[in-house]
């Protein structure tokens, strides 16, 4: 991609980011406001969307717009794993990634989850590229957005949750 081409995607990343720590909270219900505190994206989570969205820049993909409301879950989905002290796709809460967002209410068509537990967000998505399943979803042009969502271990360690949704 060319210096033009990567501006203008660093611009587009730049609008959506600003449009989703601008979004409201209304129209859900109290348990979920309730493990979701901010409608914006915390430094990591920005981190983690530059990150994703310069990777696939770089083979010529349009970005992913990035939902406000699909962070809100991919940041429970964080929580959960670091709170209940798992590590998988599959929550002992929650369900799968499907069932967790038709749980929320979230309309979609499709779906596709990426988790990661690393030292940084840097590392974490250096993994999601190395390994050919979450390579696919990071790559996908099967998707139009993605929700990125942080939780912070006890030792400052990262909890990293991509939902990829049409």
């Amino acid at each position: 991609m060319n210096a033009k081409g990567r501006k203008a995607a660093a611009f587009l990343l730049a609008v959506t980011l600003t449009a989703a720590a601008s979004a409201s909270l209304a129209g859900h219900d109290a348990s979920f406001a309730g493990h979701y505190t901010s409608a914006s994206l915390s430094a990591q989570e920005q981190t983690a969307g530059n990150l994703l969205n310069s990777d696939r820049a770089r083979y010529n993909l349009a970005p992913l717009a990035v939902d406000p409301a699909l962070c809100r879950i991919a940041r429970i989905k964080s929580q959960d794993m670091r709170d209940n002290q798992y590590f998988a796709h599959t929550s002992p809460t929650y369900g799968d990634v499907r069932s967790m967002l038709r749980r929320f209410g979230y309309d979609f068509s499709s779906a596709g989850e990426n988790i990661a537990h690393h030292a940084s967000v840097e590392k974490a998505q250096a993994a999601f590229l190395s390994s050919p399943g979450h390579r696919k979803n990071v790559m996908s042009t099967a998707y139009t957005k993605v929700g990125l969502g942080v939780a912070i271990g006890s030792a400052g360690d990262v909890y990293l949750t991509q939902i990829f949704a049409r």
